[in-house]
């Protein structure tokens, strides 16, 4: 598994965790559903613009996507 697949996985766990769905949460965070679904799957390098996005979204630190990474 490579660092964005773990970071998407990460991501996921917290999206998840509070109930949203992929499409729902996408549009909270005012991004793509599609490219926040190859975010998760690991398919593409998230942004840091949209890594603040979504831990706004989610209430949490940046840095707690990056948990157990390495």
């Amino acid at each position: 598994m490579n660092i964005n697949e773990r970071v998407g996985l990460n991501i996921r766990k917290f999206r998840e965790s509070q109930g949203y769905t992929q499409n729902d949460f996408a549009e909270e965070c005012q991004i793509s559903r599609a490219y926040y679904g190859r975010v998760e799957r690991g398919e593409h390098s998230i942004t840091l613009e949209t890594c603040e996005k979504i831990s706004k979204t989610l209430g949490i630190s940046i840095k707690e996507f990056f948990n157990d990474v390495y």
